[in-house]
């Protein structure tokens, strides 16, 4: 078709028909699987899904609870740091590294 084009020497601005047609029907039927078959539209605002969350749960990330940390030698009262010993310190740090060790044991 473009080599008679080009011996003819006219210039053809459309496209052909088939082209046209496969373009519309793709759209057409993009348009109703957008339409039917992804569901239900979610509201824009955040007020409709956070309702259904109380304050415990809104911003709650149980993943991130840390319970055995180093808080409890950092902080300890002033009578406990100074009646025990250095050893006890290093037995105390020594006990919390196996601590942090134990869940890779099992």
């Amino acid at each position: 078709d473009r080599s008679y084009m080009r011996l003819t020497e006219k210039e053809d601005e459309t496209l052909p028909i088939d082209i046209v047609l496969q373009t519309l029907l793709a759209f057409a039927v993009t348009c109703y699987g957008i339409a039917h078959i992804a569901g239900e539209f979610k509201d824009m605002d955040a007020t409709s899904e956070l309702k259904n969350k109380t304050f415990d749960t809104l911003r709650n990330h149980p993943s991130f609870y840390v319970f055995n940390h180093r808080g409890r030698v950092l902080f300890q009262s002033p009578d406990t740091v100074n009646s025990s010993s250095n050893q006890d310190a290093l037995s105390s740090s020594s006990a919390l590294k196996f601590r942090k060790l134990e869940p890779l044991r099992r």
